[in-house]
């Protein structure tokens, strides 16, 4: 059944004239009937008796009218709300963060998407990297920052970003404070506060790379955000670690952990997926801006951050006081 049949149908039934009805239509009278006929094979029934100049509906046309009508204004209506979205200026954007990532940084793009676009609007969310890849697929989200650029599935386009390090919270207190860093062994003697999510990145990481050092983490306690273990390290129950780019809460202090690779990160998106004009102005942001610039960060820290061991290596008294800018992910 095609839409052009329905809709000579519809005419010839308010018309009830062949003539008419494939004037109004602007369609010869023989391919209006050849369309009316055709309808009536696929429904098994004259829709229309034809009597010299009386036409006039069956029983089953009078049956179908009414539901025939019902799809053409649903046809109508899908067709007026697709123009309208091609119309439209902007639609919202869609994000997905692993629980690690620091929306800070984030901050300098969001704000010149809200500056350039009209109506701009933002729905973010924070799942784990392989969630926000399967809202990627199933088109959930729009775009989404994932830890480990080589388990984004193939048909999701990736831009490597950036690489960080991890680093450990502890209160001013405890006996990582007078350290410039911390070695994996001593991270195995304390015990250790996480997030209580499914894969976790982080502890991910770690239990990799302890496992064939044959170093067991004391993963004791765990919380369900991230200020649950803020206070936790506060409270002396353990240390956390994670990722450098996050803000380091108030008193708590941050020192890099080392023998780490630094974790990359990555953004993705769907191929070939249709993209709105705030979806690909942030994909193009996000592609164009100079990771490697520490001056990119949301707040810029008072005194100079960390970098990757992958780039540059500190002394100790630099590390140290950058160790205070970063905090948990």
């Amino acid at each position: 059944m095609e839409f052009n049949q329905v809709r000579y149908f519809l005419t010839l039934a308010e018309t009830l004239n062949f003539t008419r009805a494939a004037e109004s239509c602007n369609v010869t009278q023989p391919a209006l009937t050849r369309a009316i006929q055709k309808l009536e094979e696929e429904l098994g029934g004259l829709l229309f008796y034809r009597e010299r100049n009386l036409t006039q509906l069956t029983e089953l046309g009078q049956l179908m009218r009414p539901l025939l009508g019902q799809a053409s204004a649903a046809a109508q209506c899908a067709r007026e709300q697709a123009q309208a979205f091609k119309k439209r200026e902007t639609a919202p954007l869609r994000l997905g963060l692993d629980y690690s990532i620091a929306a800070s940084v984030l901050t300098p793009v969001l704000g010149e998407l809200a500056a350039r676009i009209k109506g701009f609007e933002l729905v973010m969310r924070q799942n784990s990297s392989a969630e926000v890849c399967r809202l990627l697929l199933e088109g959930a989200i729009d775009a989404g920052l994932v830890v480990g650029p080589e388990k984004i599935p193939d048909r999701l386009n990736r831009w490597p970003l950036y690489e960080e390090n991890l680093v450990v919270l502890c209160p001013p207190t405890h006996r990582f404070e007078s350290l410039p860093e911390v070695t994996l062994a001593a991270l195995a003697e304390e015990r250790i506060v996480r997030r209580e999510i499914p894969d976790c990145s982080i502890v991910a990481t770690l239990e990799a790379i302890t496992a064939p050092l044959e170093l067991t983490l004391k993963i004791q306690h765990s919380g369900s955000q991230e200020d649950h273990l803020h206070e936790m390290v506060k409270a002396s129950l353990g240390v956390a670690v994670a990722a450098e780019r996050q803000p380091v809460p108030a008193g708590l202090i941050a020192r890099k952990l080392v023998s780490v690779p630094p974790r990359k990160i990555a953004l993705a998106a769907t191929a070939g997926r249709q993209q709105g004009p705030s979806v690909a102005s942030f994909l193009k942001l996000m592609r164009a801006r100079d990771w490697s610039d520490e001056q990119n960060t949301a707040d810029p820290p008072a005194i100079e951050p960390v970098k990757s061991t992958a780039t540059t290596t500190k002394s100790a008294a630099q590390t140290d006081r950058a160790a205070h800018e970063r905090g948990v992910g």
